[in-house]
């Protein structure tokens, strides 16, 4: 019986970091925060008026966000049904570009006029993680987070240099997993304004499943229902705004119904499996059929199944559910997003990444993942912007990847026999 009970606890985080960490910042913590706000905002700066990034991405967005002004957003889908993102991009766009007006500043692609919105997201992005990690986190992994987020190259070439968004629906992810064992109800909201950023953020919804099931098995509803709360609040809203002007229908079409089957590529460019390492050349269709039975594409979302598969597994035997055990889940389902099913673009590493810095900060063993990714997700993302990715140098990155994939399936492996040791033991 004891056991029992020791294995189906949750918590919210590590009782050792709740006793040994204040929330208090010293005066010496406050200067080095101000230090990394200045770089990292002057790296941002400094490389976004230097490159021009991604032109045609950032002529999208502009081009939609001058339509949201004139349409509404409310209507925009249905004067543009190529608009093939959520709405919350595009009403952040809406007042940026208004702010934007009224200062007198034209929105030109490929300037620090448009790259602006996506800096001074980066720079949230930083405070929240400060205001977080007070407290949760050993001091020094704190300060290294701290540091990584402020000063990551794939932050800073996603956003200042690139033009995208990536910071902000990898943000709501991991806040969705971060609230969960404190307040579900404001993980299911974190989580639904996620997915009203980018579809591709349901792929933590294994890992918030996994959780309700586990607390279904222990006779607690209430987690399930503050999250379908939460989750319900946003889409609501936005059902009943978008239904009053017409556009409801438009707007799922557009932004979610239209996001599988757009590229029949095996990889957009993503440095995964798809990339040369199983045989296939980056533009091979994914409608391809092997021995006539099974497309490459299902093939993908079949591995991708197996990737989730073990991420309930893991979850479902630990003896304690914590938020970091709950990020590491995270990290895993989208990592393996990026890494095993087909049609996946270079950028959608980049909510594994954010992930795994917030874990880094509660687990010093996956520190070294950290720095891979950061450097390969890096090269990935630089050589695509700068139209530079050639074969060689792609597949002993994807290669690396696969390394990265295998090390965060044998961390969660020791971490299950660790605690089944420790189950032995308290028996």
């Amino acid at each position: 019986m004891r056991i029992k009970a020791i294995r189906n606890r949750t918590v919210p985080a590590e009782p050792s970091i709740q006793r040994n960490h204040s929330k208090e910042m010293t005066r010496q913590e406050w200067w080095g925060l101000a230090v990394l706000l200045v770089a990292g905002l002057g790296i941002r700066i400094g490389y976004g008026g230097r490159y021009a990034g991604f032109v045609s991405d950032q002529e999208l967005f502009v081009q939609w966000m001058n339509q949201v002004r004139e349409y509404g957003l409310g209507s925009v889908y249905l004067h543009n049904s190529g608009i093939n993102y959520p709405p919350l991009f595009l009403w952040l766009l809406s007042g940026y570009g208004a702010l934007m007006q009224l200062l007198g500043i034209t929105v030109d692609p490929g300037s620090l006029s448009y790259k602006s919105i996506l800096i001074v997201l980066d720079m949230l992005a930083l405070a929240v993680v400060t205001g977080w990690s007070a407290g949760n986190a050993d001091k020094r992994l704190r300060w290294l987070a701290l540091t990584a987020f402020a000063l990551n190259p794939v932050l800073i070439v996603n956003s200042a240099v690139w033009g995208q968004v990536d910071i902000l629906n990898g943000m709501l992810m991991a806040g969705s997993l971060v609230l969960l064992l404190l307040s579900p109800l404001g993980a299911g909201i974190l989580f639904a304004l996620a997915l009203l950023t980018k579809l591709q953020s349901i792929i933590i919804a294994p890992v918030l499943g996994m959780y309700v099931l586990r607390e279904l098995r222990n006779r607690r509803l209430l987690p399930l229902l503050w999250i379908v709360i939460g989750v319900c609040i946003p889409f609501v809203v936005t059902s009943l705004y978008f239904a009053s002007y017409g556009g409801m229908q438009a707007m799922i079409r557009a932004a979610y119904l239209s996001a599988v089957g757009m590229y029949t590529q095996v990889t957009m460019n993503a440095l995964n499996i798809w990339y040369y390492l199983v045989g296939t050349a980056p533009d091979t269709s994914d409608t391809v059929q092997l021995v006539g039975i099974l497309s490459l594409r299902s093939i993908g979302f079949v591995l991708l199944l197996l990737a989730v598969l073990y991420a309930g597994v893991y979850l479902w035997k630990l003896r304690t559910i914590t938020t970091a055990t709950l990020l590491k889940a995270g990290v895993w389902v989208s990592f393996a997003f990026f890494m095993l099913p087909t049609e996946i673009h270079e950028r959608y590493s980049i909510p594994a990444l954010i992930l795994l810095l917030f874990t880094a900060m509660l687990d010093r063993k996956w520190i070294g993942l950290a720095a891979l990714l950061s450097l390969t997700i890096t090269y990935n993302l630089w050589q695509v912007v700068n139209s530079q990715l050639e074969a060689t140098g792609g597949m002993f990155v994807a290669g690396l990847h696969v390394i990265a994939l295998i090390w965060m399936a044998m961390l969660m492996l020791l971490e299950l026999r660790h605690n089944r040791n420790n189950a032995k033991l308290h028996f």
